[in-house]
């Protein structure tokens, strides 16, 4: 078993002054001038471990109001305080009611006094054991104690619970000879230990009597035969399985087994430690986080020192050992004979030991052994008895005869972080370097654990560790330099980058420029040395990770000096695309002949790369015309205006194909319902000059025409390509040319271009008709072909190519034409006749409506009332209409006014001063009216009403004719004056200025 030795000078501990009861001395967090053992390794502390201590006192012991007379023992548990004094007596007191004191009383025989208490770790179940060997036990809530009168277990020295079980609780009570027996409390208003028979000759359980019998066994095979007494016990249930930790004087056991207790015991699960010690006695201690957790930590006070160490409850099998990292703490005091001196009594805490002696108290810390604590009492005033601690509170107490003091301990763990540190325990460190100046404290461990690492020659790990702290950049840099530790400063750099805040972009790219010339080579290296195909391949995966992670932070015209300079193609094309700069990209292969690859890279683009394919298509139709075109044909975001300077450079001998590709990718945008006039006049430029017309016409013949009409007409010419110009011709609407051209190349085109106007212009159709029959006649003397025109067009008569025929020409060949034509004439003229007839009945027809007219009446009644201003009709001269409306003539001149034309309302007011003045007018008078209404008879319409005919017709009645056919030409309400009257502005036109003269 390898044993640690941690030792600590006392006499080196200053001369303190003993007058006075009590004397403290400060913390190892404290400023005291005196602290010069706080557990550093040596010399003061430095500017920057002094920043880290803490103005509260860790350790601090304050005394407790309650001053009880002769305690003898005490504990605490879940704020429960159990003291028992000397004169057998019990005084419980609960933290949370502190005004609850009860003292039990329960022996009046004098020679009875207590010898241990055991109290459990809730609080509720107390038993005392007496010096007569006698065993009590107490509830919480009863008032007084139980004798277990059946009870023969000599003295009882330890007791461990089981804090698994809540009711029944399993414990296990070792005595002073060397025995261990197992019981539960099955009822706590019955008490305990009715389980327990001890009227058999052997003192255990009947159903456990193999289980004890074995630990008997154990015991008298290494003790004497007189029996050790069990000073310490621990019972844990972790996983199914028991845990117990058993300790005499010299000897501490491990025992793993379930998942009973009798497998606990069983031979082969027992394991111990033997040490030396000259006491007859040991005390057992154990540290847990609270009374529910299991315990992380033990210590065994034996004669020389603490035998302490670390606890794991696991996967451990039976038989195997439970505690690890097993160190011993010697007693450096001595005594008279220079023997070491052992406490009154230990406790133990999360990371000191508390020791009490007569005269004073010592906190020692754990990972040191250095005292960083004291406390001195005068042995003359203070008699002091021992420790408890409750650890379900995490309180500690000491206690003396006649007083009780609580020990407060504050932030124990805020110089762990150091100690682990000194220790080489990083991780742990790590752990404990909270605030305040946690970021420090990190930043100390970083740089200490790197500086460690870099000694041992362990050089990533120390760039890993170098890169979290702030040491001077230039100052760890030029280490690995010097250290010729490329890979490392490579990892310190890449580990310094993920820690420079997003501001600092200076120096990010600083860093990223110089891991870029370590990468690229590195990387140069790797390819040029054989057999590291491997390393290489990772060393490219970091890289190309790096400026994936870190793109941002490069400058790019840097980078890319830095990798060609190296010759790294493949980074170097990796990088250009990851920064999207394709254009590089494509340029390379296109260099190097690669047009495959730079079209495949070009089809792996988004439309916002369009510039791309204009840039490089014109190359690239040049050698791979058939590929690029597929391209295009997928490609609906290009532009195909723009592609024609790349189809310009087609050579259809490099082709190697018979169709040409140019005409191939306009035919498809083409019939792709591309309308740009360029793209159309270019498609037909390559038809024009293609051997076969074909093509050509059908282009020109689409009924969409979207090319330059006088450019293709233009190039038709110029190549000879007289059919295509007759279809332009007419697309050009010049039919005549049309029809001349054509009748030179087909005459069948002449007949459709000359039929195309027959709904449209019958004249010029039939001009151009004429023409050609005239072409037939007189340069083929095809006389039967010239009569099939006839059929062909409606509108020529046989009358109409007899001139062209020779004068010698036999009428037979045209009998049946010219009959026919007479036939159609008679009829014309038969229709004619009909037409005439239908015209002369439906004048006499409108002679007898209008003759109906003058005796059409209305009736209006005595108390119908004006529609416009409500008083009775027949007051004055009104208008009657068949709608029924009647108006007053005054009422409705003053409405239809308004919606009148200035010119027309000046007639009639002049109209109504010739009518109020009884038709008397002036020779000047006279003219006006009738100059008026020669002027305006396109705005007087013919009254259906009042319309009034005849041939001799006195003059006031024509002026007054002449005023209706004004105002009742139709009624206000039902007529298109109301209908117009929506659209009609508010302000007539010529209110308009006076409206403006208004404005301010």
């Amino acid at each position: 078993m390898s044993v640690n030795h941690l030792n600590f000078d006392f006499d080196q501990m200053k001369e303190y002054d003993h007058s006075s009861g009590f004397i403290e001395y400060g913390d190892m967090g404290s400023r005291n001038e005196d602290n010069s053992n706080v557990g550093r390794l040596g010399g003061m502390p430095t500017s920057n471990e002094q920043r880290f201590m803490d103005d509260v006192p860790m350790f601090t012991l304050e005394q407790v109001d309650y001053k009880p007379k002769g305690i003898q023992q005490m504990l605490v548990c879940s704020n429960r305080i159990i003291i028992a004094t000397q004169y057998s007596r019990i005084i419980r007191l609960d933290l949370n009611n502190p005004s609850d004191l009860e003292e039990i009383e329960f022996t009046r025989r004098p020679e009875e006094r207590i010898y241990k208490i055991f109290l459990d770790p809730t609080g509720h179940h107390l038993i005392i054991s007496m010096e007569t060997e006698e065993v009590y036990y107490i509830h919480s809530t009863w008032k007084k104690p139980k004798l277990q009168a059946k009870w023969r277990v000599n003295l009882i020295e330890s007791i461990a619970w089981d804090a698994a079980d809540v009711t029944p609780q399993t414990i296990l009570i070792g005595n002073n000879k060397g025995k261990i027996w197992e019981t539960t409390i099955s009822s706590i208003e019955k008490g305990i230990f009715e389980k327990l028979d001890f009227s058999q000759k052997e003192p255990m359980l009947k159903q456990l009597r193999l289980a004890t019998y074995a630990v008997c066994l154990c015991l008298k095979l290494y003790f004497s035969d007189d029996g050790s007494p069990i000073s310490g016990m621990r019972l844990e249930r972790a996983q199914n399985r028991y845990f117990a930790i058993i300790t005499t004087p010299s000897r501490i056991f491990q025992l793993i087994g379930g998942p009973t207790i009798e497998n606990l015991f069983q031979p082969d699960n027992i394991r111990f430690d033997e040490l030396p010690t000259s006491l007859s006695y040991s005390e057992l201690a154990f540290y847990a986080k609270s009374s529910i957790s299991l315990p992380t930590s033990f210590a065994w006070m034996i004669g020389s020192g603490i035998y302490h160490g670390d606890l794991i409850f696991g996967s451990q099998n039976p038989g195997d050992k439970f505690t690890t990292a097993i160190s011993i703490l010697d007693f450096t005091r001595k005594d008279h004979r220079g023997n070491p001196l052992p406490p009154l009594a230990f406790a133990l805490t999360q990371f000191h030991f508390l020791f009490l002696y007569e005269d004073k108290l010592q906190a020692i810390g754990k990972l040191n052994g250095q005292i960083v604590y004291e406390y001195s009492f005068n042995p003359k005033q203070i008699r002091l008895k021992g420790l408890c601690v409750d650890s379900a509170n995490g309180t500690t107490w000491v206690y003396a005869e006649n007083i009780v003091f609580e020990l407060c301990i504050r932030d124990e763990d805020r110089n762990a972080w150091k100690l682990y540190l000194e220790r080489g325990q990083f991780e742990t460190a790590l752990e404990y370097a909270k605030e305040p100046y946690a970021s420090d404290k990190k930043d100390m461990i970083w740089a200490t654990q790197a500086d460690y690492y870099f000694k041992e020659n362990k050089f990533e790990l120390a760039a890993n560790f170098y890169g979290k702290t702030h040491k001077i950049f230039e100052e760890i840099t030029l280490k690995f330099i010097n250290a010729n530790q490329r890979d490392a400063l490579k990892s310190y750099l890449l580990q310094k980058l993920q820690n420079i805040p997003r501001r600092d972009t200076t120096q990010k790219t600083i860093i990223c420029t110089w891991l870029t010339e370590i990468f690229i080579a590195k990387l140069n290296t790797l390819r040029t040395t054989p057999g590291q195909q491997g390393n290489y391949q990772k060393i490219q995966g970091d890289f190309r990770q790096f400026i994936n992670s870190y793109k941002d932070c490069l400058n790019q015209a840097t980078t890319f000096h830095i990798i060609s300079s190296h010759g790294a193609i493949d980074e170097l094309l990796y990088y250009a695309e990851l920064i999207e700069d394709y254009e590089r990209v494509i340029s390379y292969h296109i260099q190097h002949q690669a047009y495959d690859v730079a079209l495949n890279k070009l089809t792996t683009l988004k439309s916002t790369h369009q510039d791309l394919y204009y840039k490089f298509c014109p190359v690239l139709f040049h050698f791979i015309p058939y590929q690029t075109v597929n391209v295009w044909m997928q490609s609906p975001f290009l532009n195909p205006r723009k592609l024609i300077p790349s189809l310009m450079r087609y050579d259809q001998s490099r082709a190697g194909r018979p169709e040409n590709q140019a005409i191939r990718y306009l035919r498809y945008c083409v019939q792709n319902h591309n309308q740009d006039r360029a793209v159309h006049n270019y498609l037909l430029s390559l038809y024009v000059k293609q051997d076969d017309d074909s093509q050509l016409l059908t282009f020109l013949q689409s009924p969409d025409v979207y090319y330059d009409l006088k450019y293709a007409l233009r190039l038709c010419m110029k190549e000879h390509k007289l059919k295509a110009c007759v279809i332009i011709y007419g697309s050009m609407g010049l039919y005549e040319e049309a029809v001349d051209l054509a009748l030179t190349v087909d005459i069948s085109l002449a007949k459709e271009n000359a039929d195309k106007l027959k709904d449209e212009d019958e004249a010029l159709c039939k001009k151009l008709w004429l023409r050609i029959a005239r072409h037939v006649v007189e340069k083929d003397n095809n006389i039967k072909e010239a009569m099939e025109f006839l059929q062909h067009c409606p509108l020529l008569k046989i009358e109409d190519i007899l001139p062209f025929f020779p004068d010698f020409t036999v009428i037979d060949d045209f009998k049946e034409e010219i009959c026919k034509s007479l036939e159609d004439y008679n009829q014309y003229i038969e229709e004619l006749k009909n037409e005439m007839d239908d015209a002369t009945s439906s004048a006499d027809l409108i002679r007898k409506d209008i003759q109906n007219l003058r005796n059409k009446f209305g009736v209006v009644r005595g108390d119908q009332k004006c529609d416009i201003c409500s008083y009775p009709v027949l007051t004055k001269r009104f208008y009657l209409f068949s709608c029924q409306h009647v108006f007053h003539s005054e009422c409705l001149i003053s409405e239809i006014m308004r919606h009148l034309d200035s010119h027309t309302r000046q007639k009639v007011r002049e109209l109504q001063v010739i009518v109020d003045s009884g038709g008397g007018m002036s020779t000047k008078q006279q003219q006006q009216p009738n100059n008026n209404n020669q002027s305006n008879q396109h705005n007087i319409g013919n009254s259906s009403n009042m319309m009034i005919m005849g041939d001799e017709m006195s003059q006031e009645e024509s002026i007054k004719n002449e005023l209706d056919r004004i105002v009742a030409k139709e009624c206000l309400y039902c007529g298109d004056i109301m209908i117009r009257s929506i659209e009609k502005p508010f302000i007539a036109e010529d209110e308009v200025d006076v409206i403006r003269s208004w404005e301010i």
